[in-house]
């Protein structure tokens, strides 16, 4: 019986796909050969699709829907390739960080190459909650990308985090510093329930600032809602400024920044 198992699933895939159907991921998903475009949230690894072309990479959210080999296809019900139900943020206009963020790292230069660079160092404490953030991302219709990136700027992916979970002088609570003056944290402060209640924080955010502008596209909502995760959705004044008042002076064009690189690296 157990030849036969084998046997079966060989038969579904191209003999030299063995090396993606046979992986499994964070999100505890096997992989499947599927054209990038079609993969949801571009959750893939390249190389382990050898008898396709370059455009075909191993995806772990097949599961979701809308995988094939060919391209063309749905993104698991988003709207976008893997951006969300709220906006593309591939195409959200950024400047970046401040130098007052980038100095966080002692980076001498500010704007989106200190954006990426300040990702890029928080990418290997990302990747250690990669499932939970894909989980939340799916649950709530929210790009995995923005999610990560304001991970990334609230709490440095865990590593400005108290024992406890805690940051901000103690008003802040887990990865996405939920704040505990507005918000009864739900969950521990790694777990998917968390990041799930940040992520429907943010939501509910830009749902206001649709609500404040409703001649915003879904762009700039999704940036004006970034921003008031930040420092509320009153905050939100204007376009162009809405970032005055945030820390630093920059936190929707910094998250911004960020997302756009972590995109590149599989969220």
């Amino acid at each position: 019986m157990m030849f036969l198992v084998i046997f079966a699933l060989v038969g579904v895939a191209t003999a030299d796909d063995w090396q993606c159907t046979t992986s499994v991921a964070a999100n505890g998903q096997h992989g499947q050969c599927a054209h990038v475009d079609t993969c949801p949230y571009h959750y893939f690894v390249s190389n382990k699709c050898p008898s396709y072309g370059n455009d075909v990479k191993c995806c772990y959210n097949c599961h979701l829907g809308g995988c094939s080999t060919s391209g063309g296809g749905s993104s698991g019900g988003t709207s976008g390739s893997g951006s969300g139900g709220y906006g593309n943020i591939m195409e959200v206009d950024t400047t970046g960080a401040s130098g007052q963020t980038a100095s966080q790292d002692n980076i001498w230069y500010s704007g989106v190459g200190a954006s990426h660079q300040l990702a890029s160092n928080d990418l290997g404490r990302l990747n250690n909650y990669k499932s939970q953030i894909f989980d939340a991302a799916n649950a709530k219709n929210m790009d995995a990308a923005v999610i990560a990136a304001i991970i990334s700027r609230e709490s440095r992916a865990g590593a400005a985090l108290a024992a406890d979970g805690t940051g901000d002088n103690g008003n802040g609570f887990g990865l996405m510093q939920v704040d505990y003056r507005y918000h009864t944290p739900a969950g521990g402060p790694y777990s998917t329930e968390h990041i799930k209640q940040g992520t429907q924080i943010l939501i509910d955010t830009i749902n206001c600032v649709k609500r404040n502008h409703p001649n915003w596209d879904n762009n700039m909502t999704l940036k004006g809602g970034i921003s008031g995760y930040n420092a509320g959705c009153g905050n939100v004044q204007t376009y162009a400024g809405m970032d005055g008042g945030t820390t630093g002076e920059d936190y929707a064009n910094d998250v911004v920044a960020r997302a756009q690189w972590l995109k590149g690296q599989g969220f």
